[in-house]
Order: structure tokens, then C-alpha cells, then sequence
């Protein structure tokens, strides 16, 4: 109850403490301006196109798609980690997808040269 009262006030205070150099910086700021340490991560992009381009890598470069999934599941606001949950369902869909096509193929390869091998004696 005091812990959340706390974080509601740092929340609407406008200047924060550097943890690094103790400097007061802006609480909107991403980096500290006076030694350079990172204070909070950046906000991921949510747009559509942004949105187009995970959904797309993890469909159709299924491990690459792992890595925006992370990314965005880190991030806090419910927005990204849906787009992070959906990166890995389009990723495990595409590796199975990839997996039944690639078994279906080889086994095809051998059927047709196990017929070819027959044939010849």
C-alpha cells in the first residue's frame, strides 16, 4: 500500500535523481544529460507498419522473429507485449509450417528415388 502510494508520486514528479551521478534530471528524459546513463528504456513503436514489419519477419524469418518478440515483451504497456506475443505464435507457426513441408519433401525425394532404384533392377 505505501510502496504503490510511493511509485504514484514518483510517477507525477517532474524531475527524478540520476541513481549514477545523483543529478537532477528531467523525468521524462531517457538518458541522463550529465553522465550519460540510461534511466528508462525506449518506448517501442506500435504503428501499423511497425506492427506489419515484426509480423512479417517472424512468419517468414522465424528465428529473427524471436528476437522483436523479446523486445517487445520487455517493454511495460499491454500494446507491445501483445505485438511480443503474437511475434512468438507467428514464429512457432512458421517452424512448424517449415518442419511439415521440409519432412513432406525429403520423404517425396526418397519415395521417388526409391521407385527410380526399383526400377533399375
Amino acid at each position: 500500500m505505501l510502496l504503490d502510494k510511493i511509485n504514484i508520486l514518483m510517477e507525477n514528479q517532474l524531475e527524478i535523481i540520476c541513481p549514477s551521478c545523483k543529478s537532477v534530471v528531467l523525468a521524462t528524459a531517457f538518458f541522463c544529460p550529465s553522465c550519460g546513463k540510461q534511466l528508462k528504456d525506449k518506448v517501442q513503436s506500435t504503428t501499423l507498419s511497425k506492427k506489419a514489419v515484426v509480423y512479417f519477419v517472424s512468419l517468414f524469418l522465424p528465428p529473427f522473429g524471436l528476437w522483436y518478440a523479446r523486445k517487445y515483451l520487455k517493454a511495460g504497456d499491454y500494446e507491445s507485449r501483445k505485438i511480443g506475443i503474437v511475434a512468438i505464435i507467428l514464429t512457432i507457426i512458421s517452424v512448424v509450417v517449415t518442419f511439415w513441408l521440409t519432412t513432406g519433401f525429403i520423404n517425396s525425394v526418397f519415395q521417388s528415388l526409391n521407385e527410380i532404384n526399383n526400377l533399375n533392377i
